[in-house]
């Protein structure tokens, strides 16, 4: 029975012993499980972290761009989230790096032609400038301060406690990775960006030899026109030629979205420098993260988990390789200032007083007088509709004992108690008037030494080289100095103004007409006139040019300077022909002057072709305003509007356009002045309107620089196709362009005055 006894007991013993290892067992398998399962929640916690952190850092880890210094010339490609700058993210950063490729390009070709003035140190440092932005935004996401709230904001989300009491967290800074190589970035480029791209056969030899190696098509980016080629992201080799630095891009493909990336592929792509697709770029921004996590378990392990992600743009389209903020600007020669103006009672005496016939009264003996009135001084006192009438009536007064109104009289002598000038005659010497001397003062009779008009003025003994003594005394009459083509006066003029000025001054001192050579900025000069009504001297229509090829002072259509604007225009908006070229612009083939006519640009002043948000009913588009209106509109202007070319200007012009001022079309007009020799001109007058096209690599924004200006000629033929015989001189206030004294068609018979040409 002890022995049974003993038996049941070791049983027994056995049984708890192993219902205990049992149960151990089954608490550890339990616990086991749980770590396990723990152990999954915080990696899909983790891998939804670092997928957030991929989808997050797009946009919302950035660089601002400082308030001055090279970056601010960036702005135009930046995101713009507060104030005037904007900030630098992945979003963007291929944009930056698209600018500096243009800047490069363009300084490429400046030099090449020989034009180089800064462009090629531009390149190189705008090229820093961009690497340096990108340097900054790589440090940037590499701050755990700026990517730990991605991560955590998500993976917090996701059940963790299975694994332990605690949530999980980020464990130090993120690392990189430089995945899809030679992938698409999210920036397109056509052969219009390269500054040898021709408008006409729309091909450019540089596209073609170069940048079509670079580029790859986005399956969710199709245009119309065809699939926009991308430019493509850590490829070796993209610049111009070896004495320019590369350009590297981010691979960030249009229609792509975040996605998680194997261990394996992260670590193979961690160094630009090794692997497949090596590159030289020395502090590249990455295109893939991955940030490590932590937690502790309910058993008090540590436990490490890990995730990467690459970051996708998930846009289907990308953006155009432009400078947005790029800008032309125009320089429309200097003021002209001249004399003549109308301005108070001080009117040009040729015009004013000389295109009516004017009268002058005798006394009761019949001597003349110095007093003129004549139909312009209108209206004239007691409703007299001519100045006989009102002679006549002064006359009649005082034969009827009334008060004469000599008040519409103008003394050109002072006699007794009178003074110069319209209503200077006394009443003394207004009570002498008896009535009419002689005939009227027409411009005839004033050519006419002998004229009675003139004996009756030569008693004034007022010196007059040519003997006509009524001119000067109906100057003094008047209050009026002759005009002079260039003096002190304040009003921008013309050329074809300087000539008629001219022309005016010599009338009315009696002197024979002989032009001389003249310059100023453009303004509008129709192909013909009217006659002029007092006090308007003028020929031109407005103070400045309208450059469209309909102007006849406008650019060539699909000329050189044609050419060289809509190349540059395509490096501002790439797609700006799908608004420019509609309606008769596109019926006519000519896009570039829905641009130039939108505005003129005033003479001694600037213009500008510049992106407008505003523009294209509200949509953006290419605009032409004059500087006030551009600045008002767009104030990013004000920070890159002194910048000066970096490529060489032409010594000769680029364009000239030349057209006839003689005879009657604008300077001899009937109704004005069409009277004989000697106030004609036999010989021809010209004005040669030249233009002249500065490029500028883009640094600052400055894409070019389009001076013009006018001057008179002898309309030699070299006055329209002789360029070679120019010279021009650039000047801040104003340009000038030489043109020989002398050329070969003066020597001939055909030629009908000598002079420049």
């Amino acid at each position: 029975m002890e022995r049974i006894r003993r038996k049941r007991a070791a049983s027994m013993v056995l049984v708890v012993a192993f219902i205990l290892a049992l149960a151990v067992i089954i608490v550890a398998a339990i616990a086991l499980i749980n770590l396990l399962g723990g152990g999954q929640q915080m990696q899909r916690a983790t891998d939804a972290g670092n997928l957030s952190l991929a989808r997050s850092v797009l946009v919302k880890v950035a660089v601002p761009i400082p308030n001055s210094g090279d970056a601010v010339q960036f702005n135009g490609v930046t995101d713009h989230t507060s104030g005037t700058n904007g900030v630098v993210n992945l979003r963007n950063i291929n944009r930056v790096m698209a600018q500096s490729m243009i800047v490069n390009f363009n300084a490429h070709q400046i030099s090449k032609d020989g034009l180089d003035q800064g462009a090629t140190s531009h390149a190189a440092s705008i090229t820093l400038t961009a690497q340096s932005l990108g340097k900054q935004l790589s440090d940037q996401l590499a701050k755990p301060s700026s990517v730990e709230d991605f991560f955590s904001s998500i993976a917090k989300l996701n059940p963790t406690k299975q694994f332990g009491p605690q949530d999980i967290s980020p464990l130090g800074a993120p690392t990189f990775s430089y995945l899809d190589r030679t992938g698409a970035s999210n920036v397109y480029i056509a052969a219009s960006a390269m500054p040898d791209y021709d408008f006409a056969t729309k091909t450019s030899k540089t596209y073609n030899d170069k940048v079509s190696g670079w580029v790859t098509a986005v399956s969710s980016d199709v245009d119309p026109s065809g699939n926009h080629n991308y430019l493509k992201g850590y490829l070796e080799g993209m610049t111009p030629d070896t004495s320019f630095a590369n350009t590297y891009f981010v691979p960030l493909k249009p229609g792509a979205k975040p996605h998680l990336v194997s261990q394996v592929d992260f670590d193979l792509n961690k160094k630009a420098s090794s692997g497949a697709n090596a590159f030289s770029w020395t502090q590249p921004v990455p295109n893939s993260l991955s940030l490590k996590a932590q937690a502790q378990s309910a058993q008090g392990y540590n436990g490490g988990f890990n995730a990467c992600a690459i970051v996708e743009p998930i846009d289907p389209k990308g953006f155009a390789a432009a400078l947005p903020h790029g800008f032309i600007r125009i320089q429309n020669g200097a003021s002209s200032p001249a004399t003549g103006v109308a301005n108070g009672n001080k009117q040009d005496v040729f015009v004013y007083v000389m295109n009516n016939p004017q009268v002058y009264p005798v006394d009761v003996n019949g001597k003349a007088l110095p007093y003129f009135v004549g139909a312009n001084d209108s209206p004239l006192p007691g409703g007299c509709s001519n100045g006989s009438d009102y002679v006549a009536k002064i006359a009649q007064d005082i034969k009827d004992g009334k008060t004469p109104d000599c008040t519409g009289l103008s003394v050109g002598v002072a006699l007794s108690g009178d003074t110069l000038g319209l209503k200077g005659v006394s009443q003394a010497n207004c009570n002498s008037i008896g009535g009419i001397g002689g005939a009227n003062v027409d411009n005839i009779a004033l050519d006419n030494a002998s004229s009675k008009v003139n004996t009756d003025m030569a008693l004034y003994n007022k010196p007059d080289s040519r003997k006509l003594w009524a001119r000067p005394v109906i100057e003094a009459a008047y209050d009026i100095q002759p005009p002079t083509p260039v003096s002190s006066g304040t009003a921008s003029v013309n050329v074809a103004d300087i000539v008629n000025l001219k022309l005016l001054s010599d009338r009315a001192e009696g002197n024979d007409f002989h032009p001389g050579t003249y310059q100023s900025g453009i303004a509008h000069v129709p192909a013909s006139r009217g006659p002029l009504s007092s006090p308007n001297y003028r020929i031109t229509t407005d103070q400045g040019v309208h450059l469209d090829s309909k102007s006849p002072e406008g650019i060539t259509l699909n000329g050189t300077m044609w050419k060289y604007l809509t190349q540059r225009m395509y490096q501002i908006d790439p797609e700006w022909l799908s608004y420019a070229n509609k309606g008769i612009y596109a019926s006519e083939n000519r896009p570039l002057d829905y641009i130039l006519s939108q505005n003129i640009v005033p003479m001694g002043g600037r213009g500008y072709i510049y992106f407008s948000q505003s523009a294209n009913a509200g949509k953006g588009g290419l605009v032409l305003k004059e500087e006030s209106a551009a600045l008002s509109d767009a104030p990013w202007l004000s920070s890159f509007i002194g910048q000066l070319p970096d490529a060489k200007s032409p010594t000769t012009p680029t364009e000239t356009r030349q057209f006839e001022l003689m005879p009657f079309s604008q300077i001899n007009v009937a109704g004005d002045w069409n009277y004989p020799q000697p106030y004609d001109y036999p010989g021809k007058i010209c004005l040669m309107n030249w233009f002249s096209f500065t490029p500028a690599s883009g640094w600052n924004n400055l894409l070019g620089q389009l001076n013009m200006g006018a001057i008179s000629t002898t309309c030699c033929p070299e006055g329209s196709t002789g360029s070679g015989a120019f010279g021009i001189t650039y000047s801040g206030s104003g340009d000038t362009i030489s043109i020989p004294n002398g050329c070969a068609c003066p020597a001939t018979t055909s030629c009908d005055s000598t002079g420049p040409c």
